[in-house]
């Protein structure tokens, strides 16, 4: 029976990515506005309601993108990267923060389509397990969480794993991982049904609330503790159509990123509001401050972290084949507003923000 459940849920994963390429290839990419890229008169956004997608619920609450574009802004709220990707490349957003994973994804099968256009953020990702689970060989028959399959975490899960020796079920091993939205995973670990989930902020902090404790802060896997945890990537169509726009959409980006880190206080307490919004759930203060302390926030694309994930998405199988660097990522738009692609704020992109409280 178990084979069986295992044997459906593979299938029904094959028949979305699979139509994730199908639809990327052979499908025209279509605006809800009438025009093309070059003529739009609409933008549309694609999001989560995590704390790692801060700068996204930033320009949200702010209608910074709105206000730089002079155009409607619309946006769209995703549970995991590849549902994003997947509104992507079917023309339901033009740009969108995810996860890197989900970008390369989505980059592989559409022959070139999604294009990484900045970073947005590094850290915010923790492996939470309950008390008693201080070893590798305690993971073994153990029940875990991600948030979706092929998305960020699930590969940083299931390529530690591997890189430890330890197996899936499906590849003859012992260990489980299941695949659910944050406040469903949140709720099978507070019920003791999973035994541990690789998640982002502010999920890791309130499985530590719940009880949980920090097997894995995904930061003491990479050098210096940086990595993507959040991209901001962009449909190819628009970057060769309308290369000004993506210099607009990048200069209010860096701006809400130098906005952030200079009044990170403000920035929580708004981005805390916009997933309460979203979720229909108020986050505490102390869970707040705990997951933003995790997190760094950048417009670098860290392109090396970003070929970690390619490695270890080979490593388990997801990807078949490595991108062009070069075409995976855009960097002419940064390099023309601030000349590098570190981490510097650049005085000339700072905008106003203003903070609706009212919201």
């Amino acid at each position: 029976m178990k084979r069986r459940i295992v044997a459906m849920l593979v299938a029904s994963v094959t028949i979305v990515l699979s139509s994730i390429i199908i639809v990327s290839i052979s499908a025209p990419q279509h605006h809800d506005d009438g025009g093309s890229a070059s003529a739009r008169t609409v933008i549309r956004v694609g999001l989560q309601a995590n704390l790692t997608h801060t700068p996204a619920l930033i320009a949200k609450s702010s209608d910074a993108f709105s206000k730089e574009l002079g155009m409607d802004v619309e946006y769209m709220i995703f549970k995991a990267g590849p549902d994003t990707m997947f509104a992507l490349l079917t023309g339901q957003v033009d740009i969108a923060y995810t996860g890197p994973v989900p970008a390369i994804q989505a980059h592989l099968a559409s022959n070139g389509s999604v294009r990484i256009i900045a970073g947005a953020a590094s850290g915010g990702a923790m492996f939470v397990t309950r008390e008693g689970i201080d070893t590798l060989e305690d993971l073994r028959g153990k029940r875990f969480g991600a948030p979706q399959y092929g998305n960020t975490q699930d590969v940083a899960l299931r390529s530690y794993l591997m890189e430890h020796g330890l197996r899936l079920k499906e590849d003859m091993g012992d260990i489980s991982v299941i695949h659910a939205r944050g406040t469903e995973l949140l709720l099978l670990f507070r019920r003791g049904e999973i035994d541990g989930l690789w998640v982002p902020e502010p999920w890791a902090s309130r499985a530590l609330k719940e009880g949980g404790k920090v097997f894995l802060d995904e930061r003491s896997l990479w050098p210096d503790g940086r990595f993507a945890t959040t991209v901001l990537v962009a449909r190819s169509d628009l970057i060769d159509e309308r290369p000004d726009l993506i210099d607009k959409v990048l200069r209010v980006h860096i701006g809400i990123i130098k906005w952030i880190n200079e009044n990170r206080d403000e920035a929580l307490i708004i981005a805390s509001r916009e997933i309460k919004g979203i979720t229909g759930q108020s986050l505490p203060e102390d869970i707040v401050r705990r997951a933003f302390s995790s997190l760094e926030f950048t417009y670098d694309p860290m392109h090396e972290s970003v070929k970690g994930y390619l490695r270890k998405g080979i490593m388990i199988g997801l990807f078949h084949s490595e991108p062009a660097m070069d075409r995976l990522f855009y960097d002419a738009g940064l390099m023309s507003i601030t000349g590098q692609l570190a981490s510097v704020q650049s005085e000339n992109t700072q905008i106003i923000l203003i903070n609706r409280r009212d919201r």
